[in-house]
C-alpha cells in the first residue's frame, strides 16, 4: 500500500508530528505551505480571521497529486476549533483526489473533532483513522507511543478492505 503524509504546520508543531511520523514509517511527508507568510501578530490576525469566516486563503504544495497514494495521512492544525484555513483550501482544491485517508489533528485545547468532520465533508468520505493530539504532548515528545498506535491501526485499516470503516485513536 502507498501512503503519503501531507501536513501544514504554521509554528511547527504540526510538523514534528509529520517528521517523526515519517521516521517511524518511512512513508513520505510532503507539506502545504501559505502563499503569504503567517509571522507575528499579522499573521496571528489573519488565522483568526481565515478561521472565523472559512476563507480559502492561497497556498503552496510541491507534493505529488493525493491519486498517486493508496492511503493519505493528513496533518493539521485546529485554529478556533476548526481546521487550519491553508489545509481547509488545500483540501478544497485536491481533496477529492483521496482514495482513503486519515487524520491527526494537533491542537493546543480543543476543537479536534470539529477539524476531522471539516476534513470528512471536504473530502466526501470519512477518514479510516484519527488522531487528536495536544500541542504540549508534541512539544514534550510524549507522542511516540500515540503516533505508533496510529500507525498500526492505519495499516490494519487498510489492509482489511473496508474503506468505510473508522478506527479512532483518541488520546
Amino acid at each position: 500500500m502507498r501512503i503519503g503524509i501531507v501536513f501544514y504546520s504554521r509554528t511547527g508543531t504540526g510538523r514534528a508530528v509529520a517528521e517523526r511520523l515519517a521516521s517511524m514509517t518511512g512513508w513520505p511527508a510532503h507539506e502545504v505551505r501559505d502563499a503569504k507568510p503567517r509571522a507575528g501578530l499579522a499573521g496571528d490576525l489573519r488565522c483568526v480571521v481565515d478561521s472565523l469566516f472559512k476563507r480559502s486563503p492561497d497556498f503552496r504544495f510541491d507534493g505529488p497529486a493525493l491519486d498517486q497514494y493508496d492511503h493519505v495521512i493528513l496533518i493539521a492544525p485546529v485554529w478556533l476549533r476548526s481546521l487550519a484555513a491553508p489545509m481547509r483550501a488545500f483540501l478544497q482544491a485536491q481533496g477529492r483526489l483521496i482514495r482513503g485517508y486519515s487524520v491527526i489533528c494537533v491542537m493546543s485545547g480543543y476543537g479536534g473533532f470539529r477539524a476531522v468532520d471539516d476534513v470528512a465533508a471536504i473530502a466526501g468520505s470519512k477518514p479510516r483513522t484519527i488522531l487528536l493530539l495536544k500541542q504540549y504532548d508534541v512539544l514534550a515528545e510524549e507522542c511516540d507511543a500515540a503516533l505508533c498506535r496510529f500507525r498500526d491501526q492505519t495499516l490494519a485499516a487498510g489492509s482489511g478492505g473496508t474503506s468505510d470503516a473508522l478506527l479512532s485513536s483518541v488520546d
